[in-house]
């Protein structure tokens, strides 16, 4: 006698197809899992340079300013936005970051920054360029940088007054396209 043996084609096929659901849903439920995971590992500078990565545009929030733009560039701890006319490199931990959906346009160049915000001070004040420092409460110092320090810079504005601004004050260096 043949006892629980079924020939049955139909049978087998539907197990085997409710087993590759089971098995896909489960690897999907991993992969949400994995990526949550990845995500809270996440520090600000992971962020800025994901943001380089994928190419976002951004809308930017600090101290009373804002600013909106593709991503081009990020250090270790601001970002480079740039926007129609004007680039802003602005502190990661200065800012509320709202990141847009994407558009399929033409493909915009991007880089790594240079190093740090401190470092970008030091190559701003070397192009002796004008530029606006973005400042708490939406306040602007608008001029060169002419001395960068540990804690501070000295700005010479329009006037030729020397500016002596705390570096941590500092949100963003905002200057034009062209002086890139």
């Amino acid at each position: 006698m043949d006892y629980g043996r079924h020939n049955d084609p139909d049978l087998a096929s539907e197990l085997r197809q409710g087993a590759g659901r089971e098995m896909a849903e489960e690897a999907a439920e991993d992969e949400q899992l994995t990526e949550l995971h990845r995500q809270r590992r996440m520090t600000l500078e992971d962020r800025g340079k994901e943001m380089v990565n994928r190419g976002d545009r951004v809308s930017v929030e600090f101290g009373g300013h804002s600013f909106s733009g593709s991503v081009a560039a990020a250090g270790s701890d601001y970002v480079t936005v740039d926007g129609p006319g004007q680039a802003a490199d602005i502190k990661i931990a200065a800012a509320r970051w709202s990141i847009l959906p994407l558009e399929h346009t033409e493909s915009q160049s991007r880089v790594a920054g240079v190093e740090s915000f401190q470092a970008l001070l030091h190559e701003t004040s070397a192009a002796g360029r004008n530029v606006r420092l973005a400042l708490p409460g939406g306040d602007m110092v608008i001029g060169s940088i002419a001395v960068v320090a540990d804690d501070n810079v000295e700005v010479r504005d329009v006037d030729d007054r020397r500016l002596i601004v705390p570096t941590n004050l500092i949100l963003a260096i905002v200057r034009s396209s062209e002086a890139h």
